[in-house]
């Protein structure tokens, strides 16, 4: 029978991590898989999520709590995949706890990898608001997201806050998660293009649906901007990750240097005309292109924008 662990990293949030455990008591079991382990990764070195899973260990299947200590996504998912195999998964389904799932979440991530063989299945999410969002952040766009492919279709595109895994490329691959963007995030940006350059095959799911939600301090239009300014960021060292020379690095840093560069002056373009219709909204709508270049001028610079680390919680 096919074996399937479910996998949660967690920072000091024990009340959306309650929330998302809730949600997974109603999860269907993805038959004819057997969903036989819950691991919780815990990344607060104080193991502030300790007593909050103790809660749960006889309401979800198999739960397991993991402290690691090292603070950061990458090892922290890591340590994740590292249980799952101990277990003798075949997958793993990754989750954030700042989510809730849907009932047919995995059984939906499972239909769409026995459709396609596929190594990596990626879930669909998405946003809802904790508190009501103000008019320019709800009509920016910022934390809207579709997929730019159909159901079943190859990507590129990876994200772990919602994700199918195959256990065995760590056979092949090693770690899975790279340590260098343990700070900085992107390591499942990394690890999509990564997949895909050795020939695996990376899906995404039109179903498997999760819902993220977004708390009042992820409104505030400067955390939105650095969200941003990460999302660039993170883009160009992922690209860098990859050069296997001087030149190389070179040409990449000379792409990114001049698409940072162009995108300036066109995200201000853009939100003056998007603002003359729809305002603030318009104005931030048509801001993220220039933003997300700076982040990718700072990549060039040799400067990472930090998302991930002991003093802040993982988004």
């Amino acid at each position: 029978m096919t074996d399937l662990s479910v996998g949660v990293i967690t920072y000091r949030r024990p009340d959306k991590l309650e929330r998302l455990l809730a949600s997974l008591e109603d999860v269907d079991h993805p038959a004819p898989w057997n969903w036989s382990q819950t691991i919780i990764v815990d990344n607060d070195p104080a193991g502030s999520a300790k007593q909050t899973v103790e809660r749960w260990v006889s309401r979800l299947p198999g739960v397991v709590y993991v402290a690691e200590r090292n603070t950061g996504l990458s090892t922290a998912r890591n340590a994740a995949v590292s249980q799952a195999i101990a277990n003798n998964s075949d997958w793993l389904a990754f989750i954030d706890d700042d989510e809730e799932s849907s009932p047919a979440w995995l059984t939906q991530l499972a239909e769409t990898q026995r459709a396609t063989d596929a190594d990596a299945v990626v879930g669909n999410t998405v946003f809802a608001f904790e508190t009501t969002p103000p008019k320019w952040l709800a009509g920016s766009g910022v934390y809207d997201f579709e997929p730019d492919v159909g159901n079943g279709a190859d990507t590129t595109y990876l994200s772990t806050n919602n994700l199918l895994l195959r256990t065995a490329l760590v056979d092949t691959l090693g770690a899975l998660f790279d340590e260098r963007f343990s700070k900085t995030g992107g390591e499942d940006h990394h690890l999509g293009h990564r997949l895909v350059r050795g020939g695996y095959k990376v899906v995404q799911s039109a179903h498997g649906l999760t819902t993220e939600w977004v708390p009042a301090d992820r409104m505030d239009v400067a955390v939105v901007l650095k969200r941003l300014q990460r999302d660039g960021n993170t883009l160009a060292l992922v690209d860098l990750s990859f050069a296997t020379s001087p030149s190389e690095k070179r040409k990449v840093r000379v792409h990114h240097l001049i698409e940072g560069i162009a995108k300036l002056p066109l995200g201000v373009v853009r939100a003056v005309v998007y603002s003359i219709r729809d305002g603030r909204s318009g104005a931030l709508r048509g801001l993220k292109t220039s933003v997300i270049g700076t982040g990718q001028l700072k990549a060039v610079a040799g400067k990472d924008v930090l998302g991930y680390h002991v003093d802040s919680v993982p988004t």
